[in-house]
């Protein structure tokens, strides 16, 4: 977030290296015997790409675990992930590591905790358009298997449950629904007809909105609406 960064917070801490080590000291005082767990970047830039040297100042000052992402600060999004830096800090610490980026499948996953010896993994934006991706690189890490994508009436499925579940936590509906857009829009990627879906999801101000789209899209489709009640 650039307002943290520009108060010397954030990933702008990857330049001052004692004030990331004072800080995660008292955090974890604090906070004892709580568990401090932190997420970095490879670097700021290319030019600094000093993610293992951090992740041991961050190890020496108790914290419990490192999320690494694969890119600088300076990339944001942009590029690929480099997960060989990723593994340089799994091997430089012995407190776990969880790698980040561009883990976009099961075999993904698999791959790069194969490769890196990275303890776990973190999925970001895949999950955002197929949140069974988890359920998937689970079964896949079991046992080799890929699990078979979920069906268009299930992810129809899922959500209207994820509208259901907004709505229950927001209390009121259709601010609830408003929020949702977005990810109504995420999900529709893959669909069949998605661009017309998203510009449905722009609208949808209720369950019944969102519902009735449904109804419609898999009749299109010729799948079977045997969907949840909303």
């Amino acid at each position: 977030v650039n307002k943290v960064v520009a108060k010397n917070g954030g990933s702008a801490l990857l330049k001052d290296c004692p004030t990331l080590a004072s800080v995660a000291v008292a955090v974890v005082r604090a906070i004892a015997p709580m568990p401090v767990t932190a997420k970095i970047r490879i670097g700021w830039d290319a030019d600094s790409i000093n993610a293992a040297r951090v992740a041991r100042i961050l190890a020496e000052a108790g914290i419990s675990a490192i999320t690494v992402h694969g890119r600088t600060r300076a990339q944001g999004y942009s590029g690929a992930a480099d997960w060989n830096v990723i593994g340089e800090v799994a091997a430089a610490v012995s407190i776990p590591v969880i790698g980040n980026g561009d883990l976009s499948n099961a075999a993904d996953v698999a791959k790069r905790r194969r490769e890196t010896g990275i303890s776990g993994a973190m999925i970001g934006r895949a999950a955002m358009t197929a949140p069974w991706i988890f359920r998937q690189a689970k079964q896949y890490l079991a046992t080799g298997e890929m699990v078979d994508p979920p069906s268009l009436c299930e992810r129809w499925n899922l959500i209207l449950r994820h509208c259901e579940l907004a709505v229950r936590a927001w209390g009121v509906e259709e601010p609830a629904i408003r929020s949702m857009r977005a990810r109504l829009m995420a999900y529709s990627k893959g669909f069949p007809g998605s661009k017309i879906l998203r510009e449905k999801f722009q609208r949808v101000s209720t369950l019944a909105d969102v519902d009735a789209i449904a109804q419609e899209h898999l009749q299109k489709s010729f799948e079977p609406a045997a969907l949840i009640a909303a």
